[in-house]
């Protein structure tokens, strides 16, 4: 079977602000080859990926699914329970449907305060990937400084990328798919 990954996600995902055309995904989908379906949607929440899950990844038939969620979460106070609620019930509606999950690590922002609740969110998620050998992209490699501090020129605010970011996040996206997809 032939690779087709639909990309479900908030507005890091589609592109904020220049776009799908300007996003990761579009740029991910030209260096791989394959067809990169784009469903992120500004704003939205993990819990808000689930509701929509069937109409925007299980109805498209892809042979994978990234998810990446959290930065709306965090922002608006979700609580981790109910984040981790969420991302459960991701990867079961993925295993269900015989799509193969990837989960995206939130991506990191320079908002110290919403930084410390996506770090959070991150832990629970790589230990939540490792524990059921389910694949995992860390987009913090791309993002940050040598000193750990978010690059500046891979951001457009304190919490979307730049046009360089997102090509940065595309690059890693890439290596992680040809190590594992191809």
């Amino acid at each position: 079977m032939k690779a087709k990954i639909i990309c479900l996600g908030d507005s890091i995902t589609w592109g904020y602000p220049y776009g799908p055309e300007y996003s990761w995904v579009k740029i991910s989908s030209h260096e791989l080859g394959i067809p990169m379906e784009n469903r992120g949607i500004n704003g939205e929440t993990a819990d808000d990926l689930a509701r929509r899950f069937d109409r925007d990844v299980a109805a498209r038939v892809p042979s994978h699914v990234f998810i990446m969620a959290g930065t709306n979460d965090a922002s608006i106070g979700i609580p981790l329970q109910k984040y981790s609620d969420s991302i459960l019930k991701l990867g079961s509606l993925s295993i269900y449907n015989e799509i193969t999950p990837i989960f995206g690590l939130p991506v990191p922002s320079a908002d110290r305060w919403l930084e410390h609740k996506l770090e959070k969110y991150r832990i629970w998620l790589k230990g939540f990937a490792t524990a059921n050998k389910l694949g995992i992209v860390d987009f913090a490699d791309a993002m940050l400084m040598d000193n750990g501090l978010p690059n500046p020129e891979c951001y457009m605010d304190e919490v979307h990328p730049s046009k360089m970011g997102y090509r940065a996040m595309a690059a890693c996206f890439t290596k992680y798919i040809k190590q594992v997809v191809f």
